[in-house]
């Protein structure tokens, strides 16, 4: 009866770890055995550049269990996702309900088992899914060995003293949502393909 919990804290332990070191010191040697732990505790982490292919994913993984819950997570600063179908920006995001989006069943339209509708980090902080399709936009990415926001969204009337630091909490949190599985997708543009590159070798498995 107390096994699960304990696993539990160990395994969430270690996912924070691994999304540290991706994130903070971008070690892919000290990813990568994270990553093997993770998979020896069955957490995933999988890539795909299709989208539809992730969906298809967390659709054949759960299709037997209609309890558990898996949803669209994305940046809210990124400008180049809706091109790919993910709508990310204030306007969208705003009439989310995010009750019926965590709890309702697949009879409910605004569930998140539609891999439709997408939350952003302020959505989805505090909270968790069985598993996250994680919409990786420009607004972080790699470029000459580090990351960089260079392309993402600015703050309209507001000063921001750190917005490098804002993106990376921002991943931190969406990286951190899923209890099973974490499953990225990165659209297939040219100047994403470093990010990927660099998830793979972290230890993200690619999606056949």
């Amino acid at each position: 009866m107390d096994l699960d919990p304990e696993i539990r804290f160990h395994l969430a332990t270690d996912v924070h770890a691994y999304v540290t070191a991706l994130l903070d010191r971008a070690d892919g040697s000290e990813c990568r055995l994270l990553a093997e732990r993770l998979e020896q505790s069955f957490y995933h982490l999988r890539i795909t550049r299709d989208l539809d292919r992730a969906r298809q994913y967390l659709r054949e993984r759960y299709r037997e269990n209609p309890t558990a819950r898996f949803g669209v997570v994305a940046p809210s600063r990124d400008r180049d996702l809706r091109d790919f179908g993910i709508a990310n920006d204030w306007q969208a995001t705003k009439r989310r309900r995010h009750g019926p989006w965590y709890g309702d069943g697949e009879e409910s339209p605004d569930s998140c088992r539609h891999l439709r509708d997408a939350i952003t980090e302020f959505g989805a902080q505090g909270l968790e899914l069985d598993a996250v399709l994680l919409a990786w936009g420009t607004d972080l990415m790699r470029k000459a060995g580090s990351w960089t926001n260079h392309r993402a969204r600015g703050y309209r009337g507001a000063v921001v003293h750190d917005p490098f630091r804002l993106r990376l909490n921002a991943y931190r949190v969406l990286l951190t949502r899923a209890r099973d599985a974490n499953v990225v997708f990165v659209p297939p543009m040219e100047e994403m393909d470093e990010t990927a590159e660099f998830l793979m070798s972290s230890g993200f498995q690619k999606l056949d």
